[in-house]
């Protein structure tokens, strides 16, 4: 797919609990366009940012190794500052992901706190996997999301 030219419109990549697309859209109050599903690379996914209950939030850490599958969404500019409420304690920072068919450029959520020993509550868990699955990410990654949740 094509990397939007729109200005009204920006590319968002969600890779965890807005992988729900009812959720993204209850989030900021609006219909959103599911563009494709995408990968970034160099990314790895983590349960490492601490909400107020003590529980866990994914979020991404830098990872030669590892990438991050996700979904991106062409979200009108109107709800730029909506989305970045909806996440508390993170950033919007712009990567380059990969789609079936190129690279386009897409904002995502990161966190530059690193907690450990820490686990998402289910029902936040059963979101991202919930998502995941309607987005069809491949199953081993899925499969990898469930044992990061339980890990100590």
């Amino acid at each position: 797919m094509e990397e939007m030219e729109n200005d009204s419109y920006f590319n968002y990549f969600a890779f965890a609990s807005n992988l729900r697309i009812s959720l993204l859209q209850e989030r900021i109050g609006a219909a959103v366009e599911e563009f494709t599903s995408a990968r970034l690379a160099n990314y790895g996914f983590r349960f490492n940012k601490k909400n107020k209950d003590g529980s866990a939030r994914a979020n991404l850490i830098l990872s030669e190794e590892e990438d991050v599958f996700g979904v991106v969404y062409k979200i009108h500019t109107r709800y730029y500052d909506i989305l970045c409420k909806t996440e508390p304690g993170f950033k919007l920072i712009e990567v380059q992901v990969e789609t079936d068919t190129s690279y386009v450029k897409a904002l995502t959520f990161l966190s530059e706190e690193d907690t450990d020993n820490i686990i998402p509550d289910k029902a936040y868990l059963n979101t991202i996997l919930k998502g995941a699955k309607e987005h069809a990410l491949p199953e081993e990654y899925q499969v990898f999301i469930k044992i990061l949740a339980s890990a100590d």
